[in-house]
């Protein structure tokens, strides 16, 4: 689990290239136990943007997601932004079962979503 402010992943995820930019769907975050970087699919090692989290910190992980997926958690944030931005949010990969889903969490709501690979996943619940 990555913690950052609500404000700072909003940022981050505004970044993120439209769907007709990508020759293929994904955007993907990675995170060191520090900070959170975003890159696309495309060009995994092209870092777009990164922000630095801050609070509880977890071992490192990796993610694709559906850009699908963090258009919805930008229009979630919007929101939670205007009101909440300095509040943390919890972004982590989950696998309880396959297939892998990232969640977003903060004051008390949850927005969970599919994801493309979770490489960091136990392999018998990657996608």
């Amino acid at each position: 689990m990555a913690q950052l402010k609500i404000g700072d992943l909003y940022e981050l995820l505004r970044q993120a290239p439209g769907r007709r930019d990508l020759e293929q769907d994904g955007i993907r975050l990675v995170y060191d136990g520090t900070v959170l970087h975003m890159s696309t699919a495309d060009a995994p090692d092209s870092v777009i943007d990164r922000a630095d989290t801050c609070g509880f910190t977890t071992e490192p992980w990796e993610v694709t997601a559906y850009r699908a997926s963090i258009t919805s958690t930008e229009v979630w944030l919007r929101i939670l932004n205007s009101e909440h931005g300095d509040h943390l949010i919890d972004v982590s990969p989950f696998w309880a079962s396959a297939p892998a889903a990232i969640t977003f969490t903060a004051g008390g709501h949850t927005a969970a979503f599919p994801v493309i690979a979770c490489p960091t996943a136990p392999a018998d619940r990657r996608p």
